[in-house]
């Protein structure tokens, strides 16, 4: 049982990714491009059950990830609060460079120009993690693919627990963990033992995207620690 006011972190199932969903919209707000692009309007009751959708197929779907949450309890009969969550997904091949092969491109962005210009970043977002992969001779790493914690919860610990229980799986199977971080969870990472590699991702979305905000990410990695 986890005190009241400590962080726990445990499996999610299915029927809480809904409530999950919701504290990634709220962790990011709209100060996260890649998430509003990638998550299309997932401050709205359509966006965020077409994310939860997104969401539970993929945890269905995909045995090398792992979907974890982080719990406090609020002291009233125990009643357990999820705060935080995060995907770990350990990945020996390359992700696709053409998101077609990973997503429903038009029913998530129905709209032509944002599919386009969703594509153009996928290509990009995935470079330097492909390189990484590679540079593993097979043996594959831990990939941090998603971060939240509620807003009015991240002093309790719940990120911090959450991104050291996948360095410390990387750890046990001698593997380097890495993430797509923003600049405002970079220090979090970095307490972690996480370090930039590449200060900030290039996104090459051509002149006719000039106009759109690109992801602000920072490509950070960790050797094993013995």
């Amino acid at each position: 049982m986890t005190p009241a006011g400590s962080v726990d972190v445990a499996l999610l199932s299915d029927e809480e990714i809904p409530t999950c969903f919701q504290v990634l919209s709220k962790s990011f707000g709209h100060d996260a491009p890649f998430v509003d692009v990638y998550f299309p309007v997932h401050d709205t009751l359509s966006g965020q059950e077409q994310g939860s959708k997104r969401l539970t197929v993929w945890k269905q779907t995909s045995e090398d990830s792992t979907f974890l949450k982080a719990v406090t309890r609020t002291g009233h009969g125990d009643q357990e609060r999820i705060v935080g969550f995060a995907i770990w997904t350990y990945m020996k091949e390359a992700p696709p460079a053409e998101l077609t092969k990973a997503e429903n491109v038009e029913e998530v962005w129905p709209d032509g120009n944002d599919r386009e210009f969703m594509t153009r970043l996928w290509r990009s977002y995935v470079i330097p993690r492909t390189q990484v992969i590679e540079e593993s001779c097979g043996k594959g790493v831990y990939v941090l693919e998603l971060l939240a914690v509620h807003p009015d919860c991240q002093c309790l610990g719940a990120g911090t627990a959450l991104v050291e229980w996948g360095t410390k799986a990387a750890d046990e199977h001698g593997l380097k963990a890495v993430v797509e971080g923003t600049p405002v969870a970079r220090r979090l990472y970095e307490k972690c033992g996480l370090r930039a590699t590449i200060e900030e991702m290039q996104f090459d979305v051509g002149e006719e995207f000039i106009g759109r905000r690109k992801p602000e990410l920072i490509f950070m990695t960790r050797d094993p620690q013995s």
